[in-house]
């Protein structure tokens, strides 16, 4: 049997953390007196939407290209969707949303992907003078700058969901004009989600331990598909859950102002073995990028996943299913990156002999080799 260290996009949690001192840096939005913490980003988005007064009169421009669950949260707090499509650089098209314009049109909702910023000093400055909001997601793009300034705080709304750059079960913070009221609800423990992110710490140390992971995960995976909905992802649950108390414990022993600058040298080092895998729109790294993951295109998107597991890598092949109400095929630019695009991991937590074997498992597995790796 061949013994491999599971890697995922997902960062895990090391064990030591608990014994850690609070860090004296914070990175915004947690240094912001009115930054609220909710237990995902889609809560943070609802509430978002009802400190801005949104209602059933006001459309939002949303992007073709999205997960979902930011669709949901919108629909939930009561506003009207209106999908406008991004350009082969998944950029919005000024021309084309100013053909979209109508009275009850309020506010444009702009998508940092993959850690890489959109220009939102252009996009506030076109809000502006139109009168509009611009609601930034940031959701993958924690720790992400333009010009050393913070991503989020270009628009009357920035959201983060802080468990992508930190291996915390969960935490979706939000910045508004107005911030929203001080959340009544309990703390949940949390202590579940640590337990999962600590023995994802172990099998990407331990082959042993990462091979019985990489095996025993299809088993459940296959056991869940037998009551599977593709759109459950989406649902918005209780959107005053607060962050989990561990949460708000070790994210203070967690933050480093390296992290961003790990992220940016571990896809640099991706991206000079496997730049004619990157679709275009993540080729070059901006200076001020907090990257997510590393995005491949192929053709044959699940049978690469299906190979790169054999090395001990975990891809993601993320946001394949659109929100219900996106007729996607419409849409032929973010249908096409649902179907190709798959991400690999680039996170702070990973070693150099671990970022060597994602390197190595994406050339076996994209050119046909299937000769085990040395881990």
């Amino acid at each position: 049997m061949y013994y491999a260290r599971r890697l995922s996009i997902w960062p895990t949690l090391p064990l030591n953390v608990h014994f850690r001192q609070i860090s004296n840096w914070q990175p915004f939005p947690l240094n912001v007196e009115g930054c609220r913490v909710y237990s995902r980003a889609r809560h943070a988005i609802w509430n978002a939407c009802r400190t801005l007064g949104l209602g059933n009169d006001d459309v939002v421009l949303v992007p073709d290209y999205h997960h979902g669950c930011e669709i949901e949260a919108l629909l939930q707090a009561g506003v009207k969707i209106r999908y406008y499509e991004v350009t082969e650089l998944l950029e919005p098209d000024p021309q084309k949303l100013d053909d979209m314009l109508t009275p009850d049109v309020k506010v444009l909702y702009l998508i940092h992907y993959l850690g890489f910023p959109q220009d939102a000093f252009r996009w506030r400055q076109w809000c502006d003078e139109r009168g509009l909001l611009l609601f930034e997601d940031a959701a993958q793009a924690f720790l992400a700058e333009i010009d050393n300034r913070p991503v989020g705080t270009f628009g009357h709304a920035g959201v983060f969901c802080l468990y992508k750059t930190y291996g915390i079960p969960d935490g979706g913070a939000v910045v508004t004009n107005i911030p929203p009221a001080l959340p009544k609800s309990k703390y949940p423990s949390g202590r579940w989600g640590v337990l999962k992110r600590h023995v994802n710490w172990i099998a990407e140390r331990s082959a042993v331990i990462g091979s019985i992971h990489l095996y025993v995960k299809p088993m459940m995976k296959k056991l869940k598909k037998k009551s599977h909905n593709p759109h459950k992802e989406f649902d918005l649950g209780d959107p005053f859950t607060l962050a989990s108390s561990l949460t708000m414990r070790l994210l203070p022993r967690l933050v480093d102002q390296s992290t961003a600058r790990r992220r940016r040298e571990n896809y640099k080092f991706l991206l000079e073995h496997h730049r004619h895998l990157v679709p275009r729109p993540f080729q070059t790294l901006p200076e001020g990028a907090s990257p997510f993951a590393f995005p491949v295109e192929v053709d044959d998107a699940d049978e690469v996943l299906k190979k790169l597991r054999r090395y001990g890598v975990e891809g993601l092949l993320f946001w394949r299913n659109a929100h219900p109400s996106l007729p996607v095929d419409d849409f032929p630019n973010s249908k096409a990156f649902r179907n190709r695009v798959f991400a690999v991991p680039v996170h702070q937590e990973l070693t150099a002999s671990e970022l060597m074997q994602v390197t190595e498992a994406l050339h076996r597995a994209t050119t046909k080799q299937l000769n085990p790796i040395t881990p």
